[in-house]
């Protein structure tokens, strides 16, 4: 199977809350529009953020705002493990305006203490939003500390050219998504975009595209009772035939397989 994108559901909604545990974790240039907030359970890792790289150990905790882009990268060698939460806005209402708005003075904490490294491994298993609210409202407390309210957040010119064609892919994730429309769309030559795209990113933007849509069936064939043409159609695809193609060259098996085989996988784990 070719590398996999984090699942991204393009009709997030209120009160989204993700939460993973990821090992020697690396993951190319991407952009989301929720808070994404990791703690280093042990061991390094390196994350960029907008050009900027973080080395990260134990006992670290660092936070992304929305639509940062943003990388992972484990170095050959060495060991990392983490935990992830992916959570939107709303969640952390009364504080995410000025988190957003404003510079922080570090998004990145060292050796946070022992009493905010417990709260994070709480939220594990944790589905009632009063208490994922209450805790994330704690951690983000401490960024919110962090905030410099003479500087607004800017974002450099190729930091936001690259914003906006992540954008334009999560909007138009139902469609073709072609080279062609997007350079119409920005007004920038087609060769330009792609070299560019190629160069921060480390793939094609036609790669890019066809794994955010795969990932993006994957996640409909698992949590939705949608036909296979739906999805297809969903995903951007003209025909069953030129989805199913795709979709087998991609996950190895076809989306009815796929589908079955999770299927099985989710009512192992709940008898």
């Amino acid at each position: 199977m070719n590398m996999m994108f984090y699942e991204i559901e393009h009709d997030i909604g209120m009160n989204h809350f993700r939460y993973m545990k990821k090992t020697n974790m690396s993951f190319p240039l991407h952009m989301h529009r929720c808070y994404e907030m990791m703690l280093m359970l042990d061991g390094e890792m390196t994350m960029q953020i907008d050009n900027i790289k973080y080395s990260l150990k134990t006992g670290d905790l660092i936070l992304v705002k929305p639509y940062l882009i943003h990388s992972y990268e484990t170095e050959a060698g060495k060991n990392g493990t983490c935990l992830l939460c992916v959570f939107s806005d709303d969640l952390i209402a009364a504080i995410s305006g000025p988190i957003s708005k404003y510079k922080l003075d570090s998004i990145l904490l060292h050796d946070i203490p022992t009493v905010y490294r417990d709260i994070f491994i709480h939220m594990q298993g944790k589905s009632d939003i009063a208490s994922i609210k209450g805790l994330l409202y704690v951690l983000c407390s401490l960024f919110y500390l962090k905030i410099d309210y003479t500087e607004e957040d800017t974002f450099s010119g190729s930091s936001q050219l690259l914003r906006d064609i992540f954008i334009y892919i999560e909007n138009n994730i139902g469609n073709s998504c072609n080279l062609h429309d997007l350079a119409k769309k920005l007004r920038y030559n087609e060769f330009y975009l792609s070299r560019m795209f190629l160069k921060h990113v480390g793939i094609t933007y036609t790669e890019y595209v066809r794994n955010l849509k795969m990932n993006h069936a994957c996640y409909l064939l698992r949590n939705t009772d949608d036909g296979i043409f739906s999805i297809a159609s969903k995903c951007g695809y003209a025909t069953h035939s030129s989805f199913n193609r795709c979709f087998k060259q991609f996950i190895g098996m076809t989306p009815q397989e796929y589908r079955i085989q999770n299927c099985a996988n989710n009512n192992r784990v709940t008898e």
